[in-house]
């Protein structure tokens, strides 16, 4: 088991590009409440997000409660930093939104849990934040005709 508890630096905020750049390390409630001082959102939701660590969430390709609006881990990802099982850093911490320069090396490692390298950084993809928000229930006599 390996901890990168002590990488949790928040390396960049960009907000007028919608980026952050982050270590493994961050815990995703800090790195929402950093997006949120920007007047951004990360839409990444979890139930555990006040421990769970964004390099585990990029490593499970995690999905949360937001999924079906913004997607996996994988489309939340612009760019990751890895060390490979030879020791080598491989650095492709990119904020391009639109990369066409070839192979996306990165999306190998979103959900490889740590088999093809250990995930060091990552350029996350941020949204601006949503003005209002309403929840709206149905109640149905039953479910099907």
């Amino acid at each position: 088991m390996i901890s990168l508890e002590r990488l949790e630096r928040i390396r960049d905020i960009d907000p007028v590009n919608f980026t952050m750049t982050v270590d493994a390390g961050c815990i995703l409630e800090t790195i929402k409440q950093a997006a949120a001082e920007h007047d951004c959102d990360f839409p990444l939701s979890l139930g555990a997000q006040g421990s769970c660590q964004i390099g585990g969430n990029i490593a499970t390709n995690a999905g949360g409660l937001n999924v079906l609006r913004h997607g996996m881990m994988r489309q939340l990802v612009l760019g990751l930093e890895v060390v490979l099982p030879d020791g080598r850093v491989w650095d492709g911490l990119t904020a391009l939104h639109k990369d066409n320069r070839g192979y996306a090396l990165s999306q190998l490692f979103l959900g490889s849990e740590g088999t093809l390298g250990i995930v060091t950084g990552a350029v996350l993809k941020l949204s601006p934040r949503a003005i209002q928000s309403r929840t709206a229930l149905l109640g149905l006599p039953r479910w099907r005709r």
